[in-house]
């Protein structure tokens, strides 16, 4: 069977069934006729073999919806459920994300594969934001990163000082090299994984707050 190509490892995905609140969770492992995702934390979500799950994953241009039909639980270390792949799926176009320029200071650290996502490192390195959006942001960075490197980022966004920060997976998309001040520094754009809802819609907010305050500015 052909493998969707928007079913891929470590991909965000949102699984849900009548009654239920929908659970987000990630893909595991893919195979030759069926994926894994990773098992909702305690009695969230309890499924059994041949129920059916409405099923969401996004990419960075468009939205999947489908029905997955259920195969087995794994009680391992993760738990996992495997879930048949789906005969068709929708494709839905979703519109690029509004950014606005924003210098941002925050903490990062490399994330290494084997850690990913149950194990963030410890930030201890510091960057600036160019630009961000609910889908990713630009930023620079004095160190070297390299297109695929995964980023574990700490960032507080303004009027949020006595609040968490937003704890972010950024996919690194793009490195460029630029000389500020007289110093070397790499301008880089990354992309958010697993970002939740919740933290996406306090980075819109944000966005368009910032752009109604230019707005205001220019009037």
């Amino acid at each position: 069977m052909t493998v969707p190509r928007f079913i891929r490892i470590n991909t965000p995905i949102t699984i849900s069934v009548p009654g239920k609140k929908a659970i987000r969770t990630l893909i595991q492992e893919t195979g030759e006729d069926s994926f894994a995702i990773l098992a909702p934390a305690g009695e969230e979500l309890l499924l059994g073999r041949g129920d059916l799950v409405e099923a969401t994953c996004s990419r960075e241009d468009a939205r999947y919806e489908f029905t997955a039909r259920v195969i087995r639980y794994e009680p391992a270390i993760p738990p996992l459920y495997y879930l048949a792949y789906p005969d068709d799926y929708r494709r839905i176009q979703v519109r690029s994300h509004v950014r606005t320029r924003a210098a941002l200071e925050f903490r990062y650290a490399p994330w290494p594969a084997a850690d990913w996502p149950l194990r963030p490192p410890r930030p201890h390195k510091r960057g600036l934001t160019i630009d961000i959006s609910g889908g990713g942001a630009q930023l620079v960075l004095r160190e070297e990163v390299k297109v695929g490197d995964l980023l574990y980022l700490e960032l507080y966004l303004p009027g949020r000082r006595h609040h968490q920060p937003l704890r972010l997976a950024a996919r690194v998309k793009r490195v460029a090299t630029r000389e500020i001040d007289g110093h070397q520094r790499y301008e880089v754009g990354v992309a958010f994984e697993g970002i939740s809802e919740r933290q996406e819609d306090q980075i819109v907010a944000f966005v368009f707050q910032r752009l109604l305050e230019e707005r205001r500015q220019r009037s």
